[in-house]
């Protein structure tokens, strides 16, 4: 590109680029660290939850609850988190195709969240039963009880008989990993990271009785749950997309960088024509 119009051109190009890319780090940097704080700040309320559940199971005989039992009738339904918008590496890519490996053949309940988690199944064909736009742009809890309501309703009328929650788990930022997490029925490997607050052999009391106490505990659990996946999937996402607006922020340096030397090359090149031809029309008066 010997022309240095055209390389000032590109240049003006490449800066706009990398202004725009740095302020979007910025940006996916802040929002990544504002859904940590939120999670962090309702995950003790969110495992005192599942110690009193782990607690009712350990300590309740003969317990038999809807939430606890896999329904014969029904299919089994799949959450699938994903983003409203790319631009973030390969989050979607990442996750939505480890979705699609993970659900079983035959008939399924699918929902999703972001537009491209619903653009994604449309692609293979596979039927959504409901979507939900715009939330994985800002889990709240009302929207993470939203859904738990309707997952219970349809799940206590047997439409479904288990329930999977798939998501990206954030562990730190650069490390995101596609999970897939059981929501219903309630089982008791859920539980194994969870300590119960006391330590006893007994079988305790519950007033009104344990099925009562499980109605209201387990649609708590379920809130929990998906609104902890919805903030992490949150925080996955704008983790992946500052570094890879990171990533492009450098490579719009390097290539500023080359094109720097290929304009500095071209005002050389117009020099020294200029000299040459100065040098000629002086040889040719001579």
């Amino acid at each position: 590109m010997s022309n240095t119009a055209d390389v000032k051109s590109s240049i003006r190009a490449i800066n706009d680029t990398s202004k725009i890319t740095k302020a979007m780090k910025l940006i996916s940097t802040s929002k990544m660290q504002k859904a940590i704080a939120r999670y962090d700040a309702n995950l003790l309320y969110f495992n005192r939850v599942r110690s009193a559940l782990k607690d009712i199971l350990v300590h309740s005989h003969d317990l038999h609850h809807t939430f606890l039992e896999k329904h014969e009738k029904g299919f089994p339904a799949y959450i699938v988190i994903a983003a409203d918008k790319g631009l973030c590496g390969g989050y979607n890519h990442n996750i939505l195709n480890f979705a699609y490996d993970f659900m079983k053949e035959g008939e399924k309940f699918v929902i999703t969240i972001g537009q491209e988690a619903r653009a994604f199944f449309e692609r293979k064909k596979v039927p959504i039963d409901v979507e939900y736009l715009h939330i994985s742009q800002n889990p709240t809890l009302y929207e993470a009880r939203n859904l738990a309501a309707d997952l219970s309703k349809m799940y206590r009328s047997s439409e479904m008989n288990e329930v999977y929650l798939i998501y990206t788990r954030y562990y730190s930022s650069v490390k995101q990993v596609p999970t897939a997490l059981k929501l219903l029925p309630v089982e008791m490997s859920e539980f194994d990271d969870i300590e119960t607050e006391l330590d006893y052999e007994n079988e305790m009391n519950y007033h009104p009785s344990p099925n009562k106490v499980f109605d209201v505990l387990v649609p708590q659990y379920i809130i929990g749950l998906i609104y902890g996946a919805l903030i992490q999937a949150f925080a996955s996402e704008n983790s992946a997309r500052m570094v890879a607006m990171d990533s492009s922020t450098k490579n719009a340096e390097e290539m500023l960088g080359k094109l720097n030397i290929a304009l500095n090359r071209a005002r050389q090149q117009a020099i020294t024509m200029e000299i040459t031809e100065i040098v000629g029309a002086m040889d040719a008066l001579t």
